[in-house]
């Protein structure tokens, strides 16, 4: 029986990868002074409050920070071919240098691209967090508040700030394009879904996937006075 339990755990392998790491470390007590004559080596004369010490650095417990790389291929977000940005670490080592869309920014690899470098003067710069914004405002459904008892409303663009505002975007009236009265009493039915663009900035437009949800103003106001009043008492 004892055979028999041994044998699945001599099949198990232990791989050991090496792992390069610096720790910095200090004696918590001074070291005990040995005479001339003694062996510094003969551990037997050390105390053990002489082996004790403190922590000073773990690079393994170091935040990466960041890495200048050159990238090799458009990187939506990170940036244009032979452009040298400067990102995370950890995103360089397990996303973009393993996939070969970067490289590290060496005079021979500068030099590899050099004529892309050159067309980046000319081409419109576009930061990482309008295509984080867009890619955000393009999965919502943007619920519009409108009071649809007022007799022949219609969509304005305030609605649109006004309901992108309750979704912590915050824009102009002139970024949003939408036709006045294009959206009224007489076009819209109620759950129907539509789309808003809307202008980032000069160079990056969004469309927004829209509905709108009906909201008496009348009765939000006695529900507000309402509530004042139980706080009160």
């Amino acid at each position: 029986m004892i055979r028999t339990f041994l044998r699945p755990l001599q099949a198990v392998r232990v791989v050991q990868i090496p792992v390069r790491t610096t720790v910095v470390v200090e004696r918590v007590n001074p070291l005990t002074k040995l005479r001339p004559w003694e062996n510094i080596y003969d551990y037997n004369k050390y105390k053990y409050a002489d082996f004790q010490y403190r922590v000073v650095r773990n690079t393994d417990a170091d935040k990466w920070g960041n890495i200048d790389v050159i990238l090799t291929e458009y990187v939506e977000g990170v940036g244009y071919k032979g452009e040298i940005v400067n990102i995370p670490r950890e995103m360089a080592y397990t996303e973009l240098l393993p996939a070969q869309l970067a490289l590290y920014p060496t005079p021979d690899n500068v030099a590899l691209f050099e004529e892309e470098r050159k067309l980046l003067v000319d081409r419109p710069q576009i930061s990482p967090f309008v295509m984080k914004c867009r890619d955000y405002l393009t999965t919502i459904l943007l619920q519009i508040p409108i009071n649809m008892k007022v007799k022949d409303w219609s969509l304005t663009r305030d609605n649109v700030r006004i309901a992108l505002r309750r979704m912590n975007v915050m824009c102009d009236e002139d970024a949003i394009l939408l036709e006045d009265g294009a959206i009224n009493k007489d076009t819209y039915k109620l759950g129907e879904e539509f789309q808003v663009t809307l202008k980032i900035n000069p160079l990056v437009d969004v469309s927004i996937k829209c509905t709108l949800v009906p909201v008496d103003k009348a009765k939000l106001w006695d529900e507000y006075q309402l509530s004042k009043r139980r706080a009160k008492t």
